[in-house]
């Protein structure tokens, strides 16, 4: 992870943000998720070395974008906290902080 690492966020509406990128920034993203709308269900931070965890309202899935990127796994959180958590580990490059959770491999 280089300094120059740029990191994004993407809203259920599918806009990227580039300006304010912060935790308290991604927890009104998440907060904006709602459980009645079927098609618009996930938030992504992204950065610029191709990794992005994709958060739904129970779930994170942490992986790289690119062709034939790994595939870290899944997490189901326990609540808007931890998922808060992992979002500034993201945020703040702390990947190996993140790569010690319980990840679970996709099938």
């Amino acid at each position: 992870m280089g300094a120059d690492r740029d990191v994004w966020f993407i809203d259920r509406w599918g806009v990227q943000i580039e300006e304010g990128i912060s935790v308290e920034a991604f927890a009104a993203l998440l907060d904006a998720l709602n459980d009645d709308d079927a098609e618009h269900v996930v938030v992504d931070i992204n950065d610029s070395d191709d990794w992005f965890v994709e958060f739904t309202g129970r779930s994170v899935c942490f992986q790289q974008a690119e062709r034939g990127g790994e595939v870290v796994g899944t997490l189901d959180y326990a609540d808007r906290d931890e998922a808060l958590a992992i979002a500034k580990e993201f945020i703040d490059g702390d990947f190996e902080a993140l790569r010690a959770r319980s990840w679970k491999p996709d099938a």
